[in-house]
């Protein structure tokens, strides 16, 4: 009898000892020195499998809006904002926004960072509207840059994390004649991708505010949203997870928004209701 006592004894202390080990080491909430403001929800509406992955969305029109193909260089994909009247199409010649986009981003960087290091001041272009203003914004540091068509600087933006400097190293890598330059530390993504309507900025954040936790952040997107006109932060909205998968591409038209996650589109109506973290 004594013996089976101590063995429950023991069961008893090792189950709370786990208990006790797993909340200590869970993740607590993030220390990057900002917080978030007014959060806005979203309603899921409608959603949509494709045939195969490697999409994203190129344009936007009045009834559909339309994707190209990384892999796929000819392939056209179509449907409407119900995602109902889908087609998939052929391209007679390949796709060109991409390639214009990253020939911007070389002539923006070299306008805005001359000698700087490419690294440093990698980041994205979003076309703004259909004058051909863009928003150049920086992957590792929390900056964008709001340019017309002529690269001419309209307004100087600051994000809300207080990433100034990018946290990264870069090295060289050489074997034989081959060289190249390399980031020899971690990289930490302050923004992974953007989509502006002309008005605000929609920035996909990487980072959580120091009111989230890490495991509450991980189980959805968050979507930074800036006024060009001024260039200050005005609210996010958290975009669930969906299916588990990656946000790959998304763009905003009046209150729906559009989200990719690789063979999947999934539409969301802006509710605009601020929620609790």
């Amino acid at each position: 009898m004594k013996a089976t006592f101590t063995i429950i004894a023991l069961v008893f202390i090792l189950s709370v000892t786990a208990v006790g080990s797993l909340y200590f080491l869970q993740p607590g909430p993030a220390t990057h020195g900002f917080t978030r403001g007014h959060i806005y929800t979203v309603k899921k509406l409608n959603e949509l499998e494709l045939n195969f992955g490697g999409w994203y969305i190129t344009w936007l029109g009045d009834t559909q809006f339309y994707m190209s193909n990384y892999k796929a260089v000819l392939a056209l994909f179509s449907c409407d904002y119900n995602l109902q009247d889908t087609l998939y199409g052929k391209l007679r010649f390949a796709d060109g926004s991409r390639r214009r986009l990253e020939t911007l981003k070389r002539e923006i960087i070299a306008k805005l960072n001359p000698g700087e290091d490419s690294f440093s001041s990698d980041g994205f272009v979003t076309l703004a509207d259909a004058t051909g203003r863009m928003v150049y914004t920086y992957y590792y540091k929390n900056r964008f840059v709001y340019l017309d068509s002529d690269l001419n600087v309209l307004r100087n933006g600051q994000l809300i994390d207080t990433n100034s400097v990018a946290k990264i190293e870069v090295g060289e890598y050489r074997e034989g004649k081959y060289w190249a330059r390399t980031v020899s530390a971690p990289d930490e993504y302050v923004n992974n991708r953007g989509f502006s309507d002309g008005k605000y900025l929609y920035n996909h954040a990487g980072l959580a505010g120091d009111d989230e936790s890490f495991n509450a952040f991980n189980l959805r997107e968050v979507l930074d949203v800036y006024r060009l006109a001024d260039g200050q932060y005005s609210h996010s909205i958290y975009l669930p997870k969906y299916k588990n998968r990656k946000l790959i591409d998304f763009v905003v038209k009046d209150d729906l928004l559009i989200a990719l996650y690789d063979r999947h589109l999934v539409t969301y109506q802006l509710t605009g209701k601020e929620v609790i973290k």
